[in-house]
């Protein structure tokens, strides 16, 4: 069970990151991604991302 309600909005918000902020010539780094959800009120950990994606 989800800890949030944001908590089942990760994986959308991971979604669009990757949409917007990366293609072929540019990646973000896992500390982005961290902190780019914790902006959105979503607190994840590293593993959580991994198994995610």
């Amino acid at each position: 069970m989800a800890k949030s309600e944001k908590q089942k909005l990760k994986l959308l918000y991971l979604m669009q990151l990757l949409l917007e902020k990366t293609d072929e010539e540019h990646a973000v780094t896992m500390s982005e991604i961290i902190e780019y959800l914790e902006k959105n009120d979503i607190q994840a950990e590293r593993k959580s991302i991994y198994n995610d994606m």
